[in-house]
């Protein structure tokens, strides 16, 4: 055992989503999801050995819910006793807002938990055990375009667009009402478009790789906007119904969708599970979308490709 470790890990957007589990112990996907590793926002994760009883933090907060979930996790790397020992998380963007921080926050522990415990797991055992903290997190090991497929594995895409940008507009930074993991739940039960999404998501994915590889990227970016919002229809047609996006959400959407129309600018829009619009574009008209955004009343952060994924940092 390591007396400390010091972790990082990206954010990650899927671009063709994941929305809902066919085995819920083992977390394995209906569908496959493709997502990009983004810089912009990220988890760094402490874990060290402290005198004294298990303490867990994250943003510098005691949270006493969240350290029974990771002390369960980390039984995953060590059968000893946890006390005396210290886990210290702290995420760059908004947490549980639908930023994808449960993806980086697991992916940094799972990181830092394998070095620390000294347990060198594979990057296949090391994403079994992931996921199950967060179905996403096994995406954001990596940094780059990641599939995540429904064997439960990931694997590497090389992305063909780097001259490519994420946007990412900041509708609302508080934790969501209702948690994806719930949210996924009651879509599955009750969504009558829920057999429909998972049939289009494996075309989606096929024909990503197919635009990914062709260099296609108007193609991609149709596809990747309309995939974002099937899933959201499925929310929507849950029972009860899940509004993640709001009026101001679905007023961006609309409004880049007419820009991209009138050949102001080429830019597709891309939401998770919560009202913050991602935006895809490439750099040359970075600029023109956000003065555009700009005058609409809305900022946008943009971000590059993460190169690293999860990564340790430091290590005693």
């Amino acid at each position: 055992m390591k007396s400390y470790v010091y972790s990082r890990a990206p954010i990650n957007i899927a671009l063709i989503k994941y929305w809902g589990k066919k085995d819920e112990k083992e977390v394995l996907p209906y569908q496959p999801s493709i997502s990009l590793s983004l810089d912009v926002f990220e988890t760094h994760t402490t874990i060290k050995r402290i005198e004294g009883p298990f303490e867990f933090t994250i943003n510098g907060l005691k949270d006493e819910d969240m350290a029974k979930q990771v002390k369960h996790f980390l039984k995953n790397f060590t059968h000893g006793n946890l006390d005396q020992i210290s886990v210290a998380t702290t995420n760059s963007g908004p947490t549980a807002a639908g930023l994808a921080s449960s993806a980086s926050g697991y992916a940094a522990l799972a990181t830092a938990a394998n070095a620390f415990f000294e347990t060198k797991f594979t990057l296949s055992k090391l994403s079994e055990i992931t996921r199950k903290g967060s179905g996403s997190a096994i995406r954001s090991l990596l940094p780059n375009c990641v599939k995540w497929d429904v064997d439960g594995l990931i694997y590497p895409i090389e992305w063909s667009f780097p001259k490519a940008k994420m946007g990412i507009i900041i509708v609302s930074d508080k934790k969501k009402k209702i948690s994806s993991r719930e949210a996924m739940k009651i879509s599955i039960l009750t969504s009558p478009l829920y057999d429909h999404w998972v049939k289009q998501s494996f075309k989606d994915a096929k024909h990503f790789e197919t635009f990914n590889d062709k260099h296609q990227f108007s193609e991609l970016g149709e596809l990747i906007e309309q995939n974002a919002l099937l899933m959201h229809q499925v929310c929507e047609t849950s029972s009860p119904k899940i509004q993640f996006l709001t009026d101001i959400s679905y007023q961006i959407i609309h409004h880049i969708q007419d820009k991209r129309k009138q050949k102001t600018y080429e830019a597709y829009v891309t939401m998770d599970a919560g009202p913050n619009v991602k935006v895809l574009c490439l750099k040359d008209d970075m600029q023109t979308i956000e003065k555009d955004l700009k005058q609409l009343g809305h900022d946008i952060i943009w971000s590059n490709i993460d190169q690293k994924g999860a990564v340790i940092l430091n290590e005693v």
